[in-house]
């Protein structure tokens, strides 16, 4: 596990639950995507790049997401949600999430989603802070440690 992952600064455990499962006996695709939305919450969290934005009526918003199914997930088992900060531009960066089976050993699946800076307020995108590039680098380097 630790070779295929050891690159992904941000990783949550999550079981499988029996919801999850789909009338064909595995992980629905669209769980896939909630999965997902787990590990970017834990990824905003303890990078606390919401902070780094610079106010209140800032954020994020999710410009585009993809997944790549390799194999379908079962109950029961533990994924591993990992994230990284794949790329950074001036007002959006990159995220690369796998999904890794600990039941099977491997990655169920990929997925690459872009976040853009967000103004609630001017209801448009925005720059990111000199606050938040720094902390997005920060965590871009990281992952060659």
């Amino acid at each position: 596990m630790k070779d295929q992952l050891h690159c992904y600064s941000h990783q949550l455990k999550h079981p499988v639950r029996w919801g999850d499962i789909d009338m064909l006996g595995h992980v629905n695709n669209s769980n896939y995507f909630r999965y997902c939305e787990e590990g970017r919450v834990k990824f905003f969290s303890d990078s606390h790049i919401r902070a780094a934005l610079g106010g209140d009526k800032l954020g994020f918003v999710v410009a585009y997401i993809d997944c790549k199914f390799k194999f379908p997930v079962t109950y029961p088992d533990n994924l591993i949600i990992a994230t990284k900060v794949e790329k950074i531009s001036t007002d959006r960066f990159t995220l690369s999430q796998v999904i890794y089976s600990e039941t099977h050993q491997k990655i169920a699946a990929k997925s690459e989603s872009i976040i853009v800076s967000y103004s609630h307020e001017m209801q448009s995108k925005i720059s990111l802070s000199n606050a938040a590039l720094s902390l997005l680098e920060k965590e871009l380097n990281h992952q060659f440690e």
